[in-house]
């Protein structure tokens, strides 16, 4: 393993586990963690929000999820990693 990518996947493993000790909000089934880089070429990290399926977010549900998500992506970056973490949503099959 390249050194880069060895810190490519501490980086990895240091957001998951700042997603484990968050606990899982209402609608949420799973959040995942890819690594690539974003439409500038940069190194990005993606926080996949995987939805249940059926799930219907009311708009309260909306302004929840946005203070949720904006206060992990806060710890993450706070953590020190040196990808941006983007927000992606997706239901689970």
């Amino acid at each position: 393993m390249r050194a880069t990518e060895e810190q490519d996947q501490l980086e990895k493993a240091k957001a998951e586990q700042l997603i484990a000790e968050a606990p899982l909000m209402e609608g949420v089934a799973s959040i995942t963690v890819e690594l690539g880089d974003d439409f500038s070429g940069d190194p990005a990290m993606w926080v996949n929000f995987n939805l249940i399926p059926g799930f219907d977010a009311s708009r309260e549900w909306i302004r929840r999820f946005v203070r949720y998500e904006t206060d992990l992506a806060l710890r993450i970056v706070h953590s020190g990693v040196s990808r941006f973490p983007y927000t992606r949503f997706g239901r689970v099959a």
